[in-house]
């Protein structure tokens, strides 16, 4: 009995270890983004609700390593003038030099320069944003939610998934973004929050 007893604490630590993870899900490398099951989306204060949104087109690149995270790399490109709200005025003003002038800064950067570990495995991305003419470091919250096989091996052999979801506030006045005195109204707030939810392909 107690023999039976050791070897299933054994067993249980060899399959639920936090370390524990495939030969597969050890390899680093590159992802590309699946568009069609990725969204980067935000949120603002107005009066006393929120106005959600999001932005359609985006790129990036992605080298992952899953045994050191501290090695990765992270780089999204967004297109300032895919922002939809579901209201088309509303979304033409957003573009409108008061807000994001897409004429003159048509692209959203974030570049990362370091990961960091937190406890709990989540990981603390340290990089630079840019929006309109402003470049600033952010401090981005990532969880990695698993790697895993596509389900469809049939259409996609080989390839693997990594999912994401990342999070994030900034202050859009410190990116010369809307009015100060919309804030004094009481007609918006200084604070968005951004949603990163992203599968990645490798293949």
């Amino acid at each position: 009995m107690r023999m039976f007893l050791r070897m299933l604490v054994f067993t249980f630590f060899c399959v639920c270890a936090p370390g524990s993870l495939s030969a597969a899900e050890k390899e680093p490398g590159q992802w590309e983004i699946d568009m069609e099951h990725s969204t980067v989306g935000f949120r603002i204060r107005h009066i006393v609700g929120y106005v959600p949104g999001v932005f359609s087109r985006f790129s990036g690149q992605v080298e992952y390593d899953p045994v050191r995270p501290e090695n990765s790399q992270f780089y999204l490109l967004i297109d300032s003038s895919s922002v939809h709200t579901g209201v088309p005025a509303r979304d033409e003003h957003l573009r409108s030099p008061d807000f994001l002038d897409v004429e003159r800064s048509p692209k959203m950067i974030f570049s990362s320069r370091k990961v960091l570990r937190e406890d709990g495995g989540s990981l603390v991305v340290v990089g630079d944003l840019t929006i309109r003419d402003v470049t600033a470091e952010v401090l981005v919250s990532l969880q990695i939610l698993g790697i895993a096989d596509h389900p469809f091996a049939d259409k996609m052999p080989g390839v693997r998934v990594l999912g994401l979801h990342a999070s994030f506030s900034i202050n859009r006045l410190d990116f010369h973004v809307g009015s100060e005195e919309w804030t004094r109204m009481g007609i918006m707030g200084e604070t968005i929050d951004l949603t990163i939810d992203m599968e990645l392909l490798q293949r």
